[in-house]
């Protein structure tokens, strides 16, 4: 059959990856060493081993405006490689080699889900037992679903339900159809397993005494749903969820009081041949090297708000802030020094302002840049680091929840009472010492709602703005559409044109590049049977 080559690659890519700390997973599948399911015990085993699924190589990321790229940079020694990185950075038309990572990653996920549905019936086992296995798969295959479609199709509004959508994999046969669904049925998919999440899942976020962020759980679930319905413009079924999620847990991280720096900073001494060399040193959070490979699991698993424990990954290692981003940090905030930070000032040293956000302060590196781009003569610029250089949290957090419930109460006209919804927020992000009552002050419900969307882009930079630029983009409120605008040199396959011109690269609200390319290979495997995106 036409479809067998590439679910056989799918296969080549998921089956190395079930080998885990479980007998009946140890050894490769052969006619001599392959072992049945047989239990739910060995189910369970499959969605608990945490390392082949906590990863998002979610590309939109890096095509959001949260992402900066400027000549500057390109002059300054940055290096875009491979080079078509910058098919997600400019928004291009094409999906290269590099732009399998999210396409593979969630399908393969799915793979594991289907896995657990096919076999859940068959298996010995507590009925209740199976039952929130059965659900927490559902759950699984709908955030992966969620994922790939926020990437790979258009905003589906209701009316638009023809629009190429998503292959929908429901088993594990190598004989099912890989042909894109229509938009409408590829969410009526995403929205039945959700339903089936939520009907069926038991199993609490704190268990034994401990928070278990790794698996799909009632905490989990809901906080999905939250950020489901709000995508889809629901905002009763998503302030509900969001409520669910608030009764189980509101815990927030404060980072007033459980933040800092690694204790061992980066040195560099730049413009040495100017003949006033200086010594520069970019700190990072605490969390940032501690965290590498499964041996930093925990330090993600504590993360006191976190719901559900994703993070989207870059394997170029440098998030790097867009004046935009960095511009919403000079919002709100009084430009003051603090007076515990005065003490400490050295002679002519001065204070950023910015840092009085927490999230600023640890989050943004100042100089980042530095550790790939020329030292003399200096090209210095920030990058933005959470867990080691290539993760941030992109599952749900607390945080998430009360941004949700905020932007609807300013929605549904009570903008007083959404500014104190998020009081808590920022009473964990900014320091105590400095006067933060501006933020509060609103006196229309566009003025609440342009705040708490600066809000939602500052607290979940990068992960969830490219969600937020679609949906706000397709609202019925004109005043809160976005157009995506960097400029950078003209580029091919292998070059960047750094002797042209530069070029500004734009995607305007109802652009159909909201839908970035199914990739390359994608398309070749399956002989036509995948049809690309058109623009």
């Amino acid at each position: 059959m036409k479809t067998r080559n590439i679910i056989y690659a799918l296969a080549v890519a998921v089956l190395p990856a079930m080998v885990s700390c479980n007998k009946f997973l140890d050894a490769d599948p052969s006619k001599s060493t392959q072992k049945t399911i047989e239990t739910a015990e060995q189910l369970d085993a499959i969605l608990g081993t945490y390392s082949r699924f906590y990863s998002e190589y979610n590309h939109t990321a890096l095509a959001c405006d949260d992402f900066g790229i400027s000549p500057e940079m390109e002059d300054g020694g940055a290096s875009f490689s491979p080079v078509s990185e910058l098919a997600f950075i400019l928004c291009s038309d094409r999906c290269t080699q590099t732009g399998r990572l999210l396409w593979d990653g969630e399908y393969s996920k799915i793979y594991y889900a289907n896995l657990v549905l096919a076999n859940i019936d068959d298996v010995s086992g507590d009925q209740a037992y199976k039952d929130n296995l059965k659900a927490e798969a559902h759950f699984l295959r709908a955030y992966s679903m969620f994922q790939l479609a926020l990437a790979y199709t258009l905003y589906y509004d209701g009316t638009n339900g023809d629009e190429p959508g998503l292959p929908l994999k429901q088993t594990t046969s190598f004989e099912e159809s890989v042909a894109r669904a229509d938009l409408a049925d590829t969410w009526a998919f995403i929205e039945s397993d959700l339903q089936s999440a939520l009907g069926g899942i038991t199993a609490p976020l704190v268990s034994g005494g401990k928070r278990r962020v790794w698996r799909g759980t009632t905490a989990a679930v809901h906080a999905f749903a939250a950020r489901y319905y709000l995508y889809r413009g629901d905002y009763t079924n998503a302030l509900a969820q969001v409520e669910a999620v608030l009764s189980e847990t509101s815990t927030l991280k404060d980072y007033n009081t459980s933040m800092s720096y690694f204790e061992e900073p980066d040195d560099y001494t730049i413009n040495e041949s100017s003949g006033s060399p200086e010594k520069v040193f970019v700190y990072y959070p605490y969390t940032c090297l501690q965290f590498y490979g499964s041996n930093g699991f925990p330090e993600l698993f504590e993360w006191e708000e976190l719901l559900f424990a994703r993070t989207c990954s870059y394997a170029s290692w440098w998030y790097i802030p867009s004046k935009g981003l960095l511009d919403t940090y000079e919002v709100d905030l009084p430009e003051e020094t603090p007076a515990a930070v005065s003490e400490e000032l050295e002679d002519g040293e001065e204070y950023d302002w910015r840092k009085n956000d927490r999230r600023y302060e640890y989050f943004i590196c100042e100089d980042f840049s530095l550790r790939y781009c020329s030292k003399d003569p200096a090209f210095r610029y920030p990058g933005y680091c959470q867990f080691y250089y290539d993760n941030i949290i992109s599952g749900p957090t607390v945080s998430e929840m009360l941004l949700i419930k905020a932007e609807i109460q300013a929605r549904q006209g009570d903008f007083s009472e959404a500014m104190e919804t998020l009081r808590p927020l920022r009473a964990a992000r900014i320091r105590p010492d400095v006067d933060d009552s501006r933020f509060f002050t609103v006196a229309s419900q566009q003025e609440a709602l342009t705040k708490i969307l600066q809000e939602r882009r500052r607290e979940l930079a990068f992960v969830m703005r490219w969600y937020d630029i679609k949906r706000l983009n397709a609202n019925d409120d004109p005043s809160d559409d976005i157009t995506i605008s960097k400029t950078f040199y003209p580029y091919n396959t292998s070059t960047v044109l750094s002797s042209e011109e530069p070029v500004e690269y734009r995607i305007e609200p109802g652009s159909r590049k909201f839908a970035t390319p199914i990739p390359d290979v994608e398309i070749t495997r399956s002989e036509g049977v995948i049809q690309q995106n058109t623009y």
